[in-house]
């Protein structure tokens, strides 16, 4: 699943920034009751760009299930988001360690 993840973020790359940072504000921040559907709709847009044409990537389950218009419920998005980051956080690091890759500010 990692392997077709990072060919994913490969063709998604644009996509795969503006998708981590929405989740590490959703994560660190506030959420209005009234922010959650156009928040977790954004979220599920661009989930759905990262599974485009790709099949089984971490991004499936959660595009289904963050998305309010397919299975998302509002009492599962913070908990969804969580998982989510964990699942990106693990992802990076697979990358890391795959390919020796080092960050650069």
């Amino acid at each position: 699943m990692f392997l077709r993840s990072e060919q994913a973020i490969l063709q998604q790359v644009d996509a795969y920034r503006v998708l981590k940072r929405l989740v590490q504000d959703i994560n660190g921040g506030i959420l209005d009751v009234g922010d959650y559907y156009r928040t977790a709709r954004r979220l599920g847009t661009l989930l759905d760009q990262m599974t485009s044409g790709i099949d089984q990537t971490i991004f499936h389950y959660f595009a289904e299930y963050i998305d309010p218009g397919k299975h998302g419920d509002v009492r599962c998005f913070r908990l969804e988001c969580r998982d989510l980051a964990e699942h990106i956080k693990e992802l990076e690091q697979w990358r890391v360690a795959r390919h020796r890759l080092k960050r650069i500010k």
